[in-house]
């Protein structure tokens, strides 16, 4: 399966140096939304492709099958994609059952603790818990039950096919569609380029002048 990923450079530098890269901690450490998304989202991963292949895994590598349509595969070179600092953006092929692709916009009910599917019969049980706290709770304030419950929601993410008004795009052909898999390997690579975010401007380096630094 074609993909594309953008990666800080020492995941780069250490997949050159021991042929693998893989993820310990993922960027949103800090905040506890996204954290429990990581983990539910691996938690499906090993449901649906199976166990890590390395134990100390405990997070997916990201990367996108089409970062907006089946017209347009490829991520922007942008500061939206590119983190500040020295990145390589690497188009790779990662076997079909290592990866599971989910749909980018819907993910981020799970990024944000929302239902996705029965979203009014959810609502139900959480408006009246909301109301009697003045404010909005959030799902890691909600009982177990209905967290689970939400949970259960999100499973349509994986369903690319689904006729999804609220993101306005029905067909596979026209979603965002990202990927995500254990290991990053060496032999996957089929071409890399050096980017180098400073504020917001991005631009193309020489691998020769990261080595110089």
């Amino acid at each position: 399966m074609r993909l594309w990923t953008i990666q800080g450079i020492e995941i780069y530098n250490k997949m050159q140096k021991d042929g693998f890269a893989y993820c310990t901690l993922p960027n949103w450490r800090d905040s506890a939304e996204f954290m429990r998304a990581y983990r539910w989202m691996s938690g499906q991963m090993k449901r649906r492709i199976g166990e890590p292949p390395i134990k100390e895994i405990e997070y997916p590598i990201w990367a996108w099958f089409q970062y907006d349509s089946a017209k347009k595969k490829r991520p922007p070179k942008n500061p939206l994609n590119v983190s500040e600092g020295v990145s390589a953006y690497m188009e790779i092929e990662v076997p079909d059952k290592e990866v599971l692709l989910s749909d980018f916009s819907n993910w981020h009910s799970a990024l944000n603790g929302w239902p996705l599917d029965n979203w009014k019969q959810i609502e139900r049980k959480t408006n009246p818990l909301d109301k009697a706290a003045g404010k909005y709770l959030g799902f890691n304030n909600y009982p177990a039950e209905i967290q689970r419950e939400i949970e259960a929601s999100w499973k349509p993410i994986f369903d690319l096919n689904r006729r999804d008004k609220t993101v306005g795009r029905t067909h596979r052909r026209n979603r965002s569609i990202q990927a995500s898999f254990w290991v990053l390997r060496q032999e996957y690579i089929r071409s890399v380029e050096f980017l180098e975010r400073k504020g917001n401007v991005v631009k193309q380096i020489d691998r020769e002048e990261i080595i110089k630094r």
